[in-house]
């Protein structure tokens, strides 16, 4: 899939963030995922199986992009996700260097995830290698 369509695919995914994979799937084929939708993006190019091909989190239902350079997992790009965050909706990231940009961003609602799941807030610190795994290519 194209980079403009797997944006415009992910772009219809978030506008119907209330909804299931199945249910935009179904929108896609009886021709309403655009209805209300004002936009310049060409989301009747997208296919139910253009959903399917996006790079699903299946544990949470969230699609795997980097939080910082929005660049999405591909086979050849595997993303690391934030291994302190808790709950729905995890951060994703290529690399330490990723992680480390967005941080200052990312570290209150991850705070707030920890202290939802019973972790205390003051237990949570970045280290040198967060992701626990080497990151190689």
């Amino acid at each position: 899939m194209s980079s403009k369509k797997l944006e415009t695919a992910a772009s219809l995914v978030r506008m119907n963030s209330n909804r299931t994979r199945e249910e935009i799937k179904e929108m896609i084929r009886d021709g309403s995922a655009t209805d209300g939708i004002n936009t310049n993006m060409d989301i009747g190019s997208v296919t139910p199986q253009d959903i399917d091909d996006l790079p699903w989190d299946d544990e949470d239902m969230t699609i795997k992009r980097c939080k910082w350079c929005h660049e999405f997992e591909t086979d050849s790009h595997i993303l690391m996700k934030c291994v302190a965050c808790k709950g729905f909706n995890k951060a994703w990231y290529c690399n330490r260097e990723c992680q480390k940009k967005q941080w200052k961003y990312h570290k209150t609602w991850c705070a707030s995830q920890q202290t939802a799941s019973g972790i205390p807030k003051g237990a949570i610190r970045i280290t040198p290698n967060m992701f626990g795994t080497s990151f190689g290519k």
